[in-house]
């Protein structure tokens, strides 16, 4: 979708059907606030490898499906894997992952036990079905 900005500071769109939208009708686009970036995982093999992922303040959501906040292609991320939940509390940044009841699992560091709910630290390994990632944090 393209914009233009009116002289009046409004943005009239362009988008699908511009063509036949007024040309001198005015629409106002809302930006959604952006929520601070917390942390990263980077993809460290499978279809996502060297790609970085933004964990923001708050919930990010991790699997397949495409209105998770993070989303992976391995064929054994569950549509909705996982869950990533940032808490600043008295000057501490804690970072929780929730596994989401997956069918593969969720697993932290280099253990083979899945995990229902652990506290994330920098440098943390994430291994979401197979694909593995690292956690750092800000």
């Amino acid at each position: 979708m393209s914009t233009k900005l009116c002289q009046n500071g409004h943005v009239m769109d362009a988008g699908p059907g511009a063509d036949k939208a007024d040309p001198k009708k005015t629409r106002f686009l809302v930006e959604e606030a952006k929520v601070p970036v917390a942390g990263w995982l980077v993809a460290l093999n499978g279809k996502s490898k060297g790609e970085d992922f933004k964990v923001r303040e708050g919930k990010t959501s991790i699997g397949s499906a495409d209105d998770n906040d993070i989303v992976l292609t391995d064929d054994f991320i569950s549509g909705k894997h996982a869950v990533i939940k940032f808490v600043a509390k008295d000057n501490e940044r804690i970072f929780i992952l929730t596994d989401l009841d997956s069918a593969n699992g969720t697993f932290l560091n280099d253990s083979q036990e899945q995990i229902a709910r652990e506290e994330l630290v920098d440098n943390d390994t994430v291994t979401f079905g197979q694909t593995k990632m690292k956690f750092k944090c800000l």
